[in-house]
């Protein structure tokens, strides 16, 4: 699939099938998300692959009901950004990091014909504190957000919300 067209057909998908990632797509999607710009380079974020059914349902009930795919998924990645491997100047673009890595990732399960969505944790601190409880990460380690990976069980089809000339400005508001 051409990168533009993955880009423009992406959805989010929230039911999968018991079909299981390879291990060889799953470490693509990981390089994927480790090809990303990260304020200088500090590469500040981790990656907490999860595939056993138990800890996924519990990682969906630290994150609250609209985290459900995850208890259908094969996957679910928790994106960790590093606060000691963050730019020691303005340490917060460990957030705008992790995001690219996610979307990144997103992409190249799409290429793959993988179905993916993206399950918020940051900035809501219960969620935050829950995952981080959940995994024992030390004080530095910060869960980011999580993705569940899986073959779609469903189709998505139709417009996506597309270009919006009003909010697009040149030169000047």
């Amino acid at each position: 699939m051409e990168l533009t067209e993955g880009v423009l057909a992406r959805r989010s998908i929230r039911k999968y099938t018991e079909q299981h990632i390879s291990e060889e797509d799953l470490h693509t999607i990981l390089r994927a998300g480790m090809t990303g710009p990260t304020c200088a380079n500090t590469r500040d974020w981790s990656f907490l692959v999860v595939r056993d059914k138990d800890t996924l349902n519990k990682m969906a009930d630290a994150n609250g009901r609209p985290a459900g795919p995850l208890r259908t998924c094969d996957v679910g990645i928790l994106i960790l950004g590093d606060l000691e491997r963050a730019f020691s100047r303005a340490k917060d673009y460990w957030v705008v990091d992790g995001a690219i890595a996610g979307q990144n990732m997103i992409l190249a399960a799409e290429g793959l014909g993988i179905g993916s969505v993206w399950l918020g944790t940051w900035p809501q601190m219960e969620r935050v504190e829950r995952q981080r409880e959940l995994f024992s990460l030390p004080d530095t380690v910060i869960p980011h957000s999580i993705i569940a990976f899986g073959y779609p069980a469903e189709e998505k089809t139709g417009e996506h919300p597309d270009y919006e000339e009003s909010q697009v400005h040149f030169e000047k508001w």
